[in-house]
């Protein structure tokens, strides 16, 4: 397993970009990403544990649901 990592456009569309063999580098890949310039605003990057792109991708689309009261930040 790996972590993927993705970009998220404004209009929720996922595009793969990397995958890594451990976290750290996934994370520093990531905070590249968004320290880069040129970046079109609401553009976001995830990273996802998993078998593979298409299994990463899968799990970013699904429904999460609502958090409980009381366990807000």
């Amino acid at each position: 397993m790996a972590y993927h990592v993705f970009e998220i456009n404004p209009f929720q569309q996922l595009t793969y970009l990397q995958s890594h063999p451990n976290y750290r580098e996934a994370k520093d890949f990531l905070r590249q990403c968004r320290t880069a310039t040129g970046v079109v605003k609401g553009t976001t990057y995830r990273m996802m544990f998993a078998d593979n792109p298409d299994h990463a991708e899968r799990l970013l689309k699904q429904k999460r649901p609502a958090r409980p009261m009381g366990e807000h930040d």
